[in-house]
């Protein structure tokens, strides 16, 4: 109706359908002044960071993890070689504390991202292992990756699919959110 200009539109009504008693209704409804988006003093100004908002990875992120991105069999083969003795390095959990205890990869370390982003984490990560970094799907460890490598890690990697992947491909029995 707004487009083609025929009719009255229904603005400043809502019209409510019964299917059960196939009957319509119209009712007024008035402008909130308090409402974030339309009111006499909106908060809401401009749309979101789409990219943020739905957990894209950021161009620095995305940079940091070409190259230095593992797959859960990869890190599988690697703690078997740790187990053995052949192999040393850090399994870094970067997800919050709710969720690491919700589901684990055998023998990571928790250290949430926030410690990276106020830099207190970089102190605890040891200088001559390499540094192996996984959150719930991949998006938290490829922009921690991208701390750590601009901190001088420069073999530091992040597990593509994190611990989502680790529990659909190598532990099912472990649960999932």
């Amino acid at each position: 109706k707004l487009i083609t200009g025929i009719g009255d539109p229904a603005v400043g009504q809502l019209v409510i359908y019964d299917a059960l008693e196939l009957s319509w209704r119209k009712l007024k409804v008035r402008k909130d002044p308090n409402c974030a988006l339309c009111g006499e003093h909106p908060t809401v100004t401009g749309l979101i960071d789409y990219d943020t908002f739905c957990g894209a990875v950021s161009e620095e992120a995305a940079d940091a993890a070409a190259g230095s991105t593992i797959s859960v069999v990869q890190l599988e083969h690697m703690l078997k070689e740790r187990a053995e003795g052949t192999r040393d390095f850090v399994l870094i959990d970067v997800r919050e504390p709710n969720e690491y205890e919700i589901n684990q990869i055998p023998g990571a370390v928790l250290i949430p991202k926030g410690e990276f982003l106020n830099g207190s984490a970089l102190e605890q990560l040891p200088s001559d292992k390499q540094i192996v970094m996984h959150c719930k799907t991949g998006v938290r460890s490829a922009e921690t990756l991208a701390i750590v490598k601009g901190a001088g890690y420069a073999d530091a990697v992040h597990v593509g699919g994190g611990v989502s992947a680790w529990v659909n491909q190598i532990d099912p029995s472990q649960p999932s959110y």
